[in-house]
């Protein structure tokens, strides 16, 4: 049924248009005037009448044209929505990058993440800039939230920066409330993990962590995360403290070189502490 109604409403007026052709033939052949003008009144009025009965029924090709013309718009009133909401997004961090720039008491490099890497189970990004751009080893990388990692080997226009979640990184840290230091780490998961601090001293989640001032690797202050959670480990006299980074390791774009390093001399003794550390250890075995 509704393909018959597809092909009469295709072809209406060709229909209509040899049916009055018939009709009129077959009144000339009568050639009575009369007649041919009465029943042209009555064609007339049962074609009108036919219409206006038949005239709720949906026309199923200008309707499929209609709605594809619909879905066209609304792909493209939808692309339009990701864009801006796209641009918005980036207008948001770039003013806070900005913001930064302009608060911040040391020289910052700006850069953009061109890469992501795993190496031996660790963590990389690469950026675009190197020591063209006067970025060398040591330096600190941040975004506006915070802490992101260390440049550990550039190029003459890239660089590579080690971030936080990695097991072998070590951050000296403190609790801003109570000045209390630490070490940071992480152990796996979405948390950094703050130890060495005593059970003597309170801490509550949200407590803000950043670097202490005794880092050999980034310059102090710098904001890292907030505490999530405390666990006191049973027999131990130090908190475990879970920190949530304030940076996103996953979805990093845009960051700042920190145009600084620590005192180098600090560096080569903290090194050789550690190298005699490990000897000693060695021995033992």
């Amino acid at each position: 049924m509704q393909e018959l109604i597809k092909t009469i409403l295709r072809f209406k007026v060709l229909i209509t248009f040899t049916a009055l052709c018939v009709i009129s033939l077959s009144l000339i052949s009568l050639g009575e005037v009369s007649k041919i003008s009465g029943f042209r009144a009555i064609v007339i009025a049962s074609i009108s009448n036919i219409q206006r009965i038949f005239s709720w029924v949906p026309n199923p090709i200008a309707l499929k044209s209609e709605n594809q013309a619909l879905r066209d718009l609304n792909l493209q009133l939808s692309s339009e929505v990701i864009k801006m909401r796209a641009a918005l997004i980036e207008n948001n961090r770039l003013r806070s990058m900005l913001a930064l720039k302009d608060t911040s008491s040391e020289k910052l490099i700006s850069a953009e993440v061109v890469n992501k890497t795993n190496v031996q189970m660790r963590s990389y990004v690469t950026i675009d800039k190197g020591s063209n751009d006067g970025v060398r080893e040591g330096m600190a990388v941040r975004t506006d939230a915070g802490l992101v990692g260390e440049i550990v080997a550039t190029t003459n226009r890239y660089s590579l920066v080690e971030t936080l979640n990695n097991r072998h990184v070590k951050v000296s840290a403190k609790i801003v409330r109570n000045q209390t230091d630490g070490i940071l780490s992480w152990e796996g998961g979405n948390y950094l993990v703050l130890k060495n601090i005593p059970t003597s001293f309170e801490v509550y989640p949200n407590d803000i962590i950043v670097t202490s001032n005794y880092s050999v690797k980034f310059p102090h202050n710098i904001p890292i995360g907030k505490v999530a959670k405390v666990e006191k480990e049973y027999g131990s006299l130090f908190h475990k403290i879970y920190v949530e980074p304030y940076v996103n390791f996953s979805s990093l774009e845009q960051v700042y070189v920190i145009d600084f390093i620590v005192d180098e001399e600090i560096i080569e003794l903290t090194k050789k502490i550690e190298e005699t550390i490990k000897a000693k250890n060695r021995q033992r075995k």
